[in-house]
């Protein structure tokens, strides 16, 4: 199985109730003009593009946290950094982006 169809299965294992949004996020979402709800709908929807694994040293250890990209129009991605726990999934951080993603993951795809 894929990464993406991984994790689009594994986001139907959550409720709208058992996703947090990280302090940080919570003002980065703010600044950048992006609404919770739109974010917690599509990470329950099943309009994922693509998927990232990235590991980082945290509290001692290393965190697999995901970055989740969701094609919002013909030009707009929403990037969601997430952590996925037993109970709730932890939103890290929310990226509206105009840049073509997935040129930019076709290059990581090739290395």
């Amino acid at each position: 199985m894929d990464l993406v169809n991984w994790a689009t299965d594994k986001n139907k294992e959550y409720t709208k109730e058992n996703i947090e949004f990280t302090a940080y996020c919570r003002g980065k979402m703010q600044q950048r003009d992006i609404d919770e709800n739109s974010v917690i709908s599509n990470i329950l929807s099943e309009k994922l593009s693509f998927v990232e694994l990235q590991k980082r040293p945290f509290q001692g250890g290393i965190e697999e946290r995901y970055q989740l990209a969701y094609r919002i129009s013909n030009r707009y991605f929403l990037l969601v950094v997430v952590v996925y726990g037993e109970r709730v999934l932890k939103v890290i951080n929310v990226i509206k982006t105009s840049k073509d993603m997935e040129k930019i993951w076709r290059k990581k795809i090739l290395k």
